[in-house]
């Protein structure tokens, strides 16, 4: 997210009740464009467990799938892999506006964008950047997921490694395009914990599917 978008999500959080002060925030994230900061102020803990029921049930319709038409699981997941790889592309690394012509901060310990980059922010503002983190985890399921059964002989380590690559690449990325955002490992790591949570909703699935088949068979 540009220091630009999120000063307008916060005033737009500011503006439900709250008084905010006026100065740019200097610190950044993996997400761009209009729609995407407004989709960050619906995060919620409902919406999070809503995300996260929705990524279980898909992970049950995979297996479901695989077990029926096993000949179509990897096309299909990896053409949905494709689609989205290509959506989180597109709100975290192409620029929404000018390059600034530096190189803006990075945040290389766990947890220092968080302390150091609130600092001196209001409740309403730090809440801003918590729903973004967690919108990060949200974006990374999917993508574990269906890594997983786009794999012909899938490996959850293979495919955790493979997230946190690319979460990796859009940070550097971010950075390299001089365009107000800040790399922060912090979003590395919400990623990855978005994309290990789908790999615990894959093998919640298939656990699951594998007993009721058993049961079925008795």
């Amino acid at each position: 997210m540009s220091v630009a978008e999120r000063d307008r999500g916060i005033a737009a959080v500011g503006a439900e009740g709250a008084t905010l002060r006026t100065y740019s925030i200097p610190r950044a994230s993996a997400s761009r464009g209009t729609p995407v900061w407004q989709v960050v102020l619906y995060v919620s803990p409902a919406s999070c467990l809503a995300a996260a029921v929705l990524a279980v049930l898909l992970c049950f319709l995979a297996e479901f799938i695989t077990a029926r038409r096993p000949d179509i699981i990897r096309p299909l997941s990896g053409s949905l892999l494709a689609v989205w790889v290509l959506l989180v592309l597109a709100v975290t690394v192409i620029p929404d506006g000018p390059p600034a012509g530096r190189f803006d901060q990075i945040y290389w310990l766990p947890g220092e964008g968080l302390i150091y980059g609130t600092a001196g922010m209001g409740s309403n503002e730090i809440s801003m950047i918590l729903k973004q983190e967690a919108a990060n985890a949200i974006m990374f399921a999917p993508i574990a997921i269906l890594a997983y059964y786009a794999l012909r002989n899938p490996s959850r380590l293979l495919v955790l490694a493979g997230c946190a690559a690319f979460s990796c690449a859009i940070e550097l990325i971010q950075w390299l395009e001089q365009a107000g955002r800040t790399a922060d490992v912090d979003d590395l790591t919400f990623n990855s914990l978005g994309a290990a949570f789908g790999l615990a909703a894959v093998t919640i699935a298939s656990i699951a599917m594998t007993r009721r088949n058993l049961h079925a068979r008795a």
